[in-house]
């Protein structure tokens, strides 16, 4: 029973250490002529950045400085894709958008018309006439 859970345990560390370095070299573009990625390439080089990477992961090293590392040793074309944006930056720059669009809009749609304004000549004229009735009126009387 314990070799049993020895060999099973055995086993899946490997198939995790596996996998670990297929996801780290399916990001990265092999540095010779060929162009591919390092995880399918089976040129000398691509063979050199595996081996590298074994060791690095082999000496603790993170997912992070490993990147670090062999982008430095080869420049940035070794990424797949060189220049991820942050997801949260992006969406704090939709959220901000967002709310500015709707500040704008409340504003927009809060403002008073200039067709809504009243007519004021035409109140100054009633009021006028309005006034002198009263004032005539209260002449009469």
């Amino acid at each position: 029973m314990l070799k049993t859970i020895f060999i099973f345990i055995l086993l899946i560390s490997g198939i995790d250490h596996g996998m670990a370095e297929e996801g780290i070299t399916s990001d990265l573009i092999c540095p010779c002529e060929c162009a591919m990625v390092i995880s399918t390439c089976e040129c000398t080089t691509a063979i050199q950045v595996k081996k590298e990477i074994a060791q690095m992961k082999e000496n603790g090293f993170s997912e992070n400085q490993i990147f670090s590392a062999l982008q430095a040793e080869y420049g940035k074309d070794i990424l797949k894709h060189p220049e991820k944006i942050n997801s949260m930056l992006l969406w704090m720059a939709v959220a901000s958008l967002i709310i500015l669009f709707m500040f704008l809009g409340y504003i927009f749609t809060r403002r008073t018309k200039l067709e809504a304004l009243p007519n004021i000549k035409r109140y100054e004229e009633q009021f006028e006439e309005e006034y002198r009735t009263f004032v005539s009126e209260m002449e009469e009387k």
